[in-house]
């Protein structure tokens, strides 16, 4: 039912409202349950369910806002940046924002222009999906777009024409405005912008001009590709500023400003990116099971989430290695730093989840230990592994004081323990979001696969030495029971994937990386930024 609600409340027409308003009042009445601290029966819980999904939601949305387009200006880098996180954070806000169907053509995707056109149903609702994206630099209504500046230039003057009374409100009257010029790889002297600028003017604009603050920002912009600085824009649109990109949590809780960081903290660019592909929203549940300094966690309290933690490294959780006269410092600190609550932090493994019940976290986001800086273990004896006998624990003797030996974890375990915690413990609709290392040719087939689980998104990010790291993100679609369990890899008869011993692979020989990859050309590939290449490619005379 709170899945339903939560796809149905951005597009719900005031009709619909209170058709169900009134019928959530005449059972809350009718069973005489006035108190609003109780919890409603079961049995309203299917009656609402039913009525939510025979609501049509395409005759929601307004017909006046419907197929609206909107450009975006995303944020564009070489391979080793996050361009590859565009798409798939995209779709997650549009999804958490109760959008199912697709918002732009995969045709219109170009990976090496950071312009893409979307449709959305409504000013608002784009509004709301572009201050929350982090790839994204601002958002624009399109008011006409163009091969080149003739074609926009007519575009816009039949977009105005056949939308007079909307486009008035930001053109004539009491408003301001202003028109700017941005172009993708090439820039614009002063004389070009006020040639460009003219024979917009000249289309209804009869507000005050306020360069400094508008009201309404006008846009040309200008696609000429990466290093065109001598080619013709190939795509020329007329926009209207509708929003920017949440761009200014990357300075904000950049690691240079926290005062607790270890080697494995996660950027912040990259948590919040994960934030948004586990859809955490305020009031969420978000679990970390290997929390270390807690730097996704930090990004999940500033979406308002509930943050729970978890890690078997005790002297990190109590800041037990710094010196003894140095100040206490501890991930608590970053949180009361920047303003945030305190998440709740558990000294626990998670090869042993010791959570009770099932379905209660919305989230669960992590970065696993996979061994090329932090090596991965968990709780064990290394006598048990060899087949010796080992006694138990006297609680008596040691008490809190007991640490537990620990044994080596296998990355492979971890992901696959980590899938089977997450079928368990994540409600029905909830992700699972975490970060994998990979060397050498990646295939999805060979994740963890988990009956209640159902793969979303996988994105990398290219680093040196053929070593990527990728973001997958898997959703629940089921509810979870002891039948159904993790498929586990047959190490006798399928081969090894590639986030298997990842740390003795970053450190083969070139020949040995080779074999690795199923063509050579992706090694070499890999080795050389992409960035390089275009350069060389779009070089000027005087390079």
């Amino acid at each position: 039912v709170r899945l339903r609600w939560r796809e149905m409340a951005p597009r719900c027409l005031g009709l619909q409202w209170l058709v169900l308003l009134s019928f959530i009042a005449k059972e809350v009445i009718g069973s005489g349950n006035i108190n609003t601290k109780k919890k409603l029966s079961f049995g309203f819980a299917e009656k609402l369910a039913g009525r939510l999904q025979k609501i049509n939601f395409s005759a929601m949305a307004d017909e006046r806002e419907k197929g609206q387009q909107f450009l975006l200006l995303q944020v564009w880098g070489d391979r080793r940046s996050f361009q590859d996180f565009r798409l798939a954070e995209l779709d997650s806000l549009a999804r958490m924002h109760g959008i199912n169907e697709p918002i732009y053509d995969k045709k219109d995707f170009d990976e090496t222009s950071p312009f893409l056109m979307v449709n959305l149903p409504s000013v608002n609702l784009a509004r709301q999906i572009g201050q929350r994206a982090v790839m994204l630099k601002g958002l624009y209504h399109c008011w006409g777009q163009g091969n080149n500046l003739k074609e926009c230039l007519e575009a816009t003057k039949a977009y105005i024409e056949k939308n007079k009374e909307d486009c008035l409100k930001n053109m004539a009257g009491d408003t301001t405005f202003a028109i700017n010029i941005n172009g993708f790889g090439r820039r614009y002297s002063k004389k070009e912008q006020e040639k460009i600028i003219f024979p917009f003017t000249q289309l209804g604009f009869d507000a005050k001009v306020n360069l400094k603050k508008p009201k309404s920002s006008f846009w040309v912009l200008f696609d000429h590709g990466h290093c065109g600085k001598d080619k013709p824009a190939t795509k020329v649109f007329f926009c209207l500023k509708i929003s920017e990109g949440m761009r200014y949590v990357v300075d904000k809780y950049s690691l240079k400003t926290r005062p607790f960081i270890g080697p494995t903290s996660t950027c912040s660019e990259l948590a919040f990116l994960m934030g948004n592909q586990g859809q955490i929203r305020k009031g969420s549940l978000v679990l970390d099971p290997f929390v270390g300094t807690a730097s996704l966690l930090v990004a999940a309290a500033h979406f308002g989430g509930v943050c729970y933690g978890m890690d078997r490294d005790y002297l990190l959780l109590h800041s037990k290695r710094l010196k003894p006269k140095a100040k206490k410092k501890d991930l608590f600190t970053n949180f009361r730093h920047y303003g945030l609550k305190d998440p709740q932090i558990v000294c626990g493994d998670n090869a042993y989840p010791p959570w009770k019940g099932k379905e209660i976290f919305d989230c669960v986001i992590c970065d696993p230990p996979y061994g090329v800086r932090a090596g991965a273990r968990k709780s064990g004896s290394r006598k048990a592994a060899l087949g010796k006998k080992v006694g138990p624990v006297i609680a008596e003797k040691y008490g809190r004081q007991h640490v537990p030996s620990s044994v080596p974890y296998p990355v492979e375990d971890v992901m696959t323990d980590l899938t089977d915690m997450a079928a368990r413990f994540l409600v029905v609709g909830g992700r699972l979001v975490y970060l994998l290392p990979t060397v050498g040719t990646f295939d999805p087939e060979t994740l963890p696969q988990h009956p209640c689980m159902r793969l979303v998104a996988h994105t990398q990010q290219a680093l040196t030495g053929g070593f990527y790291r990728r973001c997958i993100t898997v959703e629940k679609v089921k509810a979870w029971s002891a039948e159904l369990k993790v498929k586990r890899r047959d190490k006798a008869k399928e081969p090894e994937p590639a986030y298997a011993n990842v740390k003795e692979k970053v450190f083969m020989s070139k020949s040995d990386k080779e074999a690795l990859y199923e063509k050579k050309e992706d090694y070499k590939d890999d080795q050389e930024p992409t960035t390089k290449k275009r350069k060389l490619e779009g070089a000027d005379e005087k390079r």
